[in-house]
């Protein structure tokens, strides 16, 4: 028999290393195969219940995995927060401020190299899909959850974890519904319907976090929603928003129509208050953000070159036999309600095509309605901002209007409103073209009650300046042939009756043409105290009012 020699029993030793290895190898492998679906689910759960200190767990159907191809499926995705360990935590101040309950019935990744997984920690893939997630989000309001506890961590770094770099091509979340309630309530208050999302050329590590041309980690991203529906704090509205959609590489916004829409008719909303107030109806339709600061939008701001608004409808409603409130509603005129937008606004141009506004109020005397209508509205606003920044190099925002007054004759309206001013001040100017003074009687007839029998105004020009507490101007107003008739309505008719002697009385007291024949134009000044119940435009349109009183000899 040959003796074994050293060199040879080396081998030997060497070729049984080989051998023991390759069994090694081939066991794991054949073990990974039959358990790795155990081995990620494990890994997994463990890592979800370690990084939300126990509040959520995760299980999932099934998961189908393809190293060499990259390939991984998992179906019926759920993460729900323990309701148990949460009023533990909240108990002990570390309550989270938002609660999540995800449910995704498929995600697919492909493309995945898992040679760079496993030997530089970095996960990089060709496509991820998100597929039809249902996603409820629960505001716990809990007070002991402060901004400050949050800690002072890149985000990028909160994303990633113990990986060094999370990369794919192309991110796709597909017809997703997101609902958002209060723990307390368990209520929806806001449900988004059909929402994709698309990101292209995703990269989170710091190299990408100072990247500020990248949206979201990615170098494209568009958003789109079908519907959005919520019901107002005060439950008197609902809230619809159609067909959202957000380019980054348009930096664009668009949504096909929002609208604000009483939950009940007009009778009812107002009886359903205890006090006076308005009941409004709006419809926008062809809403567009152009040029807007994609970064700033996705940080809770609105800066824009410019707003579009197409069609649109405002119907306001009120019944003044209700009795008003002791409500200081400043807060409602334009230049408070936009200091009072909770997120930066920078708007620099905003134009409105083809609006219909209407304000309808019912008479305490005759408990009919009268209609103030304004057709064919076009406006160009200037300067929409809460930015203290760009108030202190340009502090007036302008709006420029043209309508159809009455839908019968121009009227133009120029308004100047001074932002952050401590009194509220604004100014607004205008003048309305020639047209028959009876067209007025659907507004004088029910909240005179009036009606005028003949008349030619020829025109109106009017200067305003109003602040917080009054307004005051000049108003010319030329017309001819001025005559009217005093009405009344007896109790329980439905008609209204001539006022024969009022009538009289009323017709030798009004000047009846400015100028009189071979006299002087008469102008007048105006002045009204504000109604601290009522809006700006109230406070315009009595001042107006008021403008027209003096002009015809009306005295009170």
């Amino acid at each position: 028999m040959k003796k074994v020699t050293a060199t040879h029993k080396g081998r030997t030793i060497a070729f049984g290393v080989l051998i023991f290895f390759i069994v090694i190898i081939a066991g794991g492998i054949f073990y990974w195969n039959v358990s790795k679906a155990t081995i990620i689910k494990n890994k997994i759960e463990k890592t979800v219940r370690e990084k939300t200190n126990g509040l959520y767990k995760i299980k999932y159907d099934s998961l189908r995995l393809n190293e060499l191809s990259g390939y991984l499926s998992i179906s019926n995705m759920e993460l729900m927060y323990d309701s148990t360990r949460y009023i533990a935590l909240d108990k002990l101040g570390e309550g989270p401020a938002v609660l999540l309950n995800i449910h995704i019935p498929q995600i697919i990744a492909s493309g995945v190299k898992t040679s760079r997984v496993l030997l530089n920690n970095e996960i990089v893939g060709r496509k991820l899909e998100i597929i039809r997630p249902v996603i409820d989000i629960t505001y716990t309001n809990s007070t002991k959850n402060k901004p400050a506890t949050v800690p002072p961590k890149e985000i990028f770094e909160q994303i990633l974890g113990d990986l060094k770099l999370l990369q794919a091509d192309t991110v796709v979340i597909t017809d997703a519904q997101i609902n958002t309630s209060t723990l307390k309530t368990k209520k929806v208050n806001i449900h988004m319907q059909d929402v994709s999302m698309t990101l292209v050329k995703l990269r989170v590590d710091s190299i990408s976090n100072a990247d500020t041309s990248r949206i979201l980690f990615a170098e494209e991203v568009n958003i789109s929603c079908r519907k959005i529906t919520w019901l107002a704090g005060n439950k008197f509205y609902n809230y619809t928003a159609d067909d959202i959609s957000i380019s980054s590489v348009n930096n664009q916004l668009r949504a096909k129509n929002f609208r604000v829409v009483p939950v009940m008719d007009e009778d009812a909303f107002v009886n359903a208050k205890p006090v006076q107030d308005y009941c409004f109806d709006l419809s926008f339709s062809d809403i567009q953000l152009q040029h807007i600061d994609m970064e700033q939008l996705f940080d809770a701001a609105i800066i824009a070159d410019t707003m579009l608004i197409g069609p649109a409808s405002l119907k306001i409603y009120c019944d003044v036999a209700i009795p008003s409130d002791i409500r200081n509603r400043k807060e409602q005129y334009p230049l408070h309600i936009i200091e009072l937008i909770p997120v930066p606004v920078n708007i620099k141009k905003m134009i409105l095509y083809n609006a219909f506004v209407e304000y309808k109020e019912r008479s305490s005397i005759t408990r009919q309605s009268g209609k103030v209508q304004f057709y064919n509205i076009n406006a160009n606003i200037s300067n929409i901002t809460n930015n203290k920044n760009v108030i202190a190099a340009n502090n007036i925002m302008t709006a420029d209007i043209n309508a159809k007054f009455l839908n019968s004759t121009p009227l133009k309206t120029s308004w100047k409103i001074y932002l952050l001013h401590p009194q509220g001040r604004f100014d607004v100017s205008g003048s309305l073209a020639a047209m028959d003074a009876r067209l007025f009687n659907p507004l004088t007839i029910p909240m005179g009650p009036s009606r005028i029998n003949k008349g030619t105004i020829k025109s109106l020009e009017f200067n305003f300046s109003g602040n917080d507490a009054a307004m005051d101007g000049n108003m010319k107003l030329l017309y001819d042939d001025f005559n009217i008739t005093m009405l009344e309505r007896d109790k329980g008719a439905t008609k209204m009756d001539r006022k024969s002697l009022q009538s009289a009385m009323a017709n030798l007291l009004i000047i009846n043409s400015n100028p009189k024949k071979h006299g002087d134009i008469r102008e007048v000044q105006t002045h009204i105290d504000r109604n601290t119940n009522q809006s700006m435009f109230y406070l315009a349109w009595k001042s107006l009012f008021n403008g027209i009183e003096k002009t015809v000899g009306i005295r009170k």
